[in-house]
């Protein structure tokens, strides 16, 4: 014998709210849309019927009248990257905090699967577009994202003419990890760069390239090569460059692929310092971790989370913008992957404190601004 399926709750609807209330449909509808023409006895009253019933207004009822959905789309290239965990903490905490869910999309360094997910966000009625590491999208691409939609897109092309761009500073960071490569004495320096279509690896070559020229050392074609921005990406291209070329210093592209050079130079008998010099970008919990802790360029991913999620309240909120392009900063974190001494307590206490303003981040703490530290301190 079939067993009857069990009764469900029936859903309290907003024609309940009104009965309950003894006002109309319309009264109710204004409640919940926070109209200001409405009396606060009456508004008094709905309330209550909405707390008694235990009503939830339904988001896409909600979105019909306001036009808002409180949805964020955010992408990003690779969910895996801890770097990008970061960022998208920073912005979680922010957009949480103003009411707005987001949606996120993991692209995977797939320019196909960047576009369809563009396609599908805009689709679903997102109110904004955080767009971070993507690849450069053909022109075509431009026309999905309409110009009402707000878009904040770190190192990115503009999608529309309501977009932001959030410009970190690749080309200075790069010069200034290559200088400090030169000024130990290094001429044969190899560079790992990042994926092709992705304007963050072509800044961070012109910064190479600068630093390089800046010392007067000839800039040499067959010292660069171009991977995945990921540590299987800097195992494989450090191994042929490290054999083929024999260069002195590495500069990498991000951490990731630093860390995958350092592998290498251990399955070669390589002594890191000594043998090679290695160096990084983004400054990712691990840098701190790995032996020798390695020297790299700082981005503050978290706090440039955060950025990207107030500016693009900002343009939510109907407020003009007053930049098109916003810089953001990066600095030199020397550590001991380019030199022979070991960090000093100052260095050790600080890089302490950055990773616990990392977890603080991961436990949803709010991170305290961090105090600078010198891109001087200690030997590299």
């Amino acid at each position: 014998m079939l067993s009857r399926r069990p009764r469900t709750k029936k859903s309290i609807t907003i024609r309940d709210v009104a009965k309950h209330a003894g006002v109309s449909l319309r009264t109710v509808t204004n409640v919940i849309n926070k109209w200001p023409y409405v009396t606060d006895e009456t508004r008094e009253k709905v309330q209550r019927s909405i707390d008694t019933l235990g009503y939830r207004p339904s988001r896409l009822a909600s979105s019909l009248v306001t036009g808002r959905t409180n949805t964020i789309g955010v992408m990003i290239p690779d969910i895996t990257n801890p770097f990008f965990g970061q960022v998208v903490r920073g912005c979680e905490d922010v957009l949480y905090a103003s009411g707005y869910s987001i949606f996120l999309c993991n692209t995977s360094e797939d320019s196909k699967k960047q576009s369809s997910y563009l396609e599908i966000l805009v689709d679903r009625g997102v109110d904004g577009l955080l767009i971070f590491g993507a690849r450069s999208l053909p022109e075509t691409q431009a026309t999905v994202v309409q110009d009402e939609i707000p878009v904040i897109a770190e190192d990115s092309p503009a999608q529309n003419k309501n977009t932001t761009i959030i410009d970190i500073d690749n080309v200075g960071g790069a010069q200034m990890a290559v200088e400090h490569l030169s000024s130990l004495g290094h001429t044969r320096i190899a560079h790992l760069g990042g994926p092709t279509q992705r304007l963050a690896a072509d800044h961070r070559l012109q910064g190479y390239r600068q630093a390089l020229e800046n010392a007067g050392i000839l800039y040499d074609e067959s010292l660069v090569l171009r991977c995945s921005p990921s540590i299987r990406g800097g195992l494989e291209s450090a191994m042929t460059i490290l054999q083929e070329k024999k260069p002195s210093a590495l500069f990498c592209y991000n951490d990731l692929m630093a860390v995958g050079a350092m592998v290498a130079c251990r399955q070669l008998d390589l002594n890191i310092p000594r043998d090679v010099a290695v160096v990084g970008f983004d400054d990712i919990a691990i840098a701190s971790l790995v032996e020798p802790a390695l020297t790299t360029v700082r981005v503050r991913q978290y706090d440039m989370g955060k950025l990207a999620s107030e500016l693009l309240l900002e343009r939510l909120s109907g407020k003009e913008s007053s930049q098109d392009v916003v810089k953001f900063p990066v600095e030199l974190i020397i550590r001991n992957s380019c030199g022979d001494r070991r960090m000093s307590v100052k260095q050790q206490n600080e890089m302490l404190e950055h990773l616990l303003r990392l977890e603080l981040a991961d436990l949803g703490t709010c991170a305290p601004e961090e105090e600078k530290s010198s891109s001087g301190a200690g030997e590299g």
